[in-house]
């Protein structure tokens, strides 16, 4: 790793765990909820998530290394609640560093104390208002369903791009 870019993943890493802490402060009417970056014991927790039977996507998080790599700005959450992972989220700035964009978000399919996404899009409202941006785009939504959910928290979709946005 050059020096640039291992300069960057130590600036950006803290500017992550500063938004998570903000955001931590900010939600205090769910107890016991952490925010964390993704780790080892992160990926290998959902790794167990490959075998639930009404598990609704099937991202590939040991590709999260490549992801991390190339992406020193990105976002990424690991949500905990009493000590369950609930999600992971994985996303990076737009490349033009207006919006913050969210790639990945996969809830525990057999975890349903918490709504993870509105957890998730203010989580990421934090560091994107970090980064200066001035939108957030949900990539590719899995189906009308879950975009029509997504729509509900004001997101617009933006058919030609398959994401949808909101100005923040």
């Amino acid at each position: 790793m050059l020096a640039t870019h291992l300069d960057a993943e130590r600036r950006y890493d803290g500017l992550r765990r500063s938004s998570l802490r903000a955001i931590a402060s900010q939600i205090d009417s769910i107890n016991n909820l952490e925010f964390k970056l993704i780790d080892h014991r992160a990926l290998s927790t959902a790794e167990k998530w490959k075998d639930l039977p009404n598990r609704k996507v099937d991202w590939e998080w040991n590709n999260y290394p490549n992801f991390k790599l190339r992406y020193p700005k990105r976002f990424e959450l690991a949500l905990w609640h009493n000590s369950h992972l609930a999600s992971l989220s994985l996303g990076r700035p737009t490349y033009n560093a207006t919006g913050l964009r969210l790639d990945f978000l996969e809830k525990n399919s057999e975890y349903s104390d918490i709504k993870v996404f509105q957890i998730t899009l203010a989580a990421m409202n934090v560091y994107a208002d970090a980064l200066g941006a001035r939108e957030l785009r949900i990539m590719n939504p899995i189906n009308d369903e879950v975009k029509k959910y997504y729509e509900t928290f004001g997101l617009i979709y933006v058919p030609n791009g398959d994401y949808l946005v909101t100005r923040i």
